[in-house]
């Protein structure tokens, strides 16, 4: 059986509880992830889908001894027809988290499967509505898919196979949330997919991940997951972190600090973003100063000049794969053809026709470039997409 989306519940509680239900092939490529385990004979293994929705990882593998809970009471209902009554827990899976909360023995071998529900409960919603996180103190963080990977280290899982957003592990701030998961259990295998295979999740795509971990002494570090071999799904391709360059540390992507520069010298502004899907999702250059906003001036222009043409130009066919990094960029080569975005940028940002020349002007003069040469546009654009398309 397959369901593909949490159909029991309303869009909007949907988007809360981050609830989208699993395309059957990525069920089987956990089936695939814990077989090895499954298979063990010297412990009794225990299979536990703490989130488990319409039960869509559980169907396949009912002849093992489960667990499967849903804080949904429709949810419940509907897995209470379909698998053993006593194996069904309606909770908050996040509370009180202990394995005699579902009859588990402290000896069992136990495998945490599932698709749990992954939002920034920080994030605004429809109509100005924002989610929680219920959950045990040692569990919380803004991220419900954060909380639920805590809680496995919580149950003491032998062996962790879930899917989570890749930004979890490939942000070194989202990393270290993880707090004791990340000290107690280390990633064994990788495959990343796009979340469009998930219906109803936006129209900003972004990668989510397939992720084996195995509870060890030493867990593991983020230098680990840089040069961590992912696969990518349906591809022969490999993603490895530390091979990709990107404007963090180069290029400030958010609000001026409590002793930087607050106002703009020369009256533009650049929308602060958190990685490449918010920098192609959120306006660029402004003309007015706003709380998240960041201060552009001569000096720095070519850089943010730089992140409008990226912003335009860049659209490889994977983008997805790197909407969760920081903008990619080649330093040297920036550095080196300052000019060439500072032009793209004054000529086609629609901004600068919207200003007093006077502004445009000394730009220009700054970094010495025409700017009443239109026609080479195409030129530009064409010399830029070409360098931006050597990125990947």
């Amino acid at each position: 059986m397959q369901v593909n989306l949490a159909e029991h519940l309303p869009k909007n509680e949907r988007i809360q509880l981050g609830s989208y239900y699993t395309p059957e092939r990525l069920v089987h490529r956990v089936y695939d992830f814990i077989q090895p385990y499954v298979d063990n004979k010297k412990k009794k293994v225990v299979i536990f889908d703490s989130a488990g929705g319409c039960g869509a990882f559980l169907f396949g593998i009912k002849q093992c001894d489960y667990r499967i809970a849903d804080r949904d009471l429709n949810a419940c209902r509907f897995l209470k027809q379909h698998f053993n009554q006593q194996n069904v827990f309606h909770t908050n899976s996040l509370i009180e988290v202990n394995r005699a909360k579902y009859f588990i023995s402290p000896s069992a071998f136990l495998i945490m499967i599932g698709n749990p529900p992954y939002n920034d409960t920080t994030s605004e919603f429809k109509n100005g509505e924002k989610g929680q996180n219920i959950c045990d103190e040692d569990l919380y963080d803004r991220d419900l898919g954060i909380s639920f990977l805590k809680s496995y280290h919580k149950l003491n899982a032998d062996v962790v196979c879930v899917l989570h957003p890749l930004s979890y592990l490939i942000k070194e701030a989202n990393f270290k949330r993880l707090c004791d998961f990340k000290d107690n259990y280390k990633l064994i295998k990788g495959e990343i997919f796009s979340s469009a295979l998930f219906h109803g999740t936006g129209t900003v795509k972004f990668p989510i991940l397939v992720a084996l971990y195995e509870k060890t002494l030493s867990g593991m570090t983020f230098d680990y997951i840089r040069k961590f071999q992912f696969d990518v799904l349906d591809s022969s391709r490999e993603f490895i972190l530390s091979e990709y360059k990107t404007t963090d540390g180069y290029i400030d992507k958010y609000p001026p600090r409590k002793n930087d520069i607050k106002e703009s010298p020369i009256g533009l502004y650049y929308y602060t973003f958190r990685d490449f899907n918010s920098l192609k999702k959120n306006t660029s250059f402004m003309l007015i100063k706003h709380p998240n906003s960041i201060v552009v001036t001569l000096e720095n222009f070519y850089k943010y000049a730089y992140l409008y043409s990226l912003k335009s130009l860049f659209n490889p066919e994977d983008a997805w794969l790197y909407g969760n990094l920081s903008p990619l960029v080649d330093m040297k080569e920036v550095e080196r053809d300052k000019e060439l975005y500072v032009s793209y940028a004054i000529k086609t940002n629609r901004i600068f026709r919207e200003i007093k020349n006077s502004i445009p002007e000394k730009i220009a003069k700054f970094y010495n470039v025409k700017i009443d040469n239109v026609n080479d546009v195409d030129r530009v654009e064409k010399i830029i997409k070409n360098r931006l398309g050597k990125l990947v």
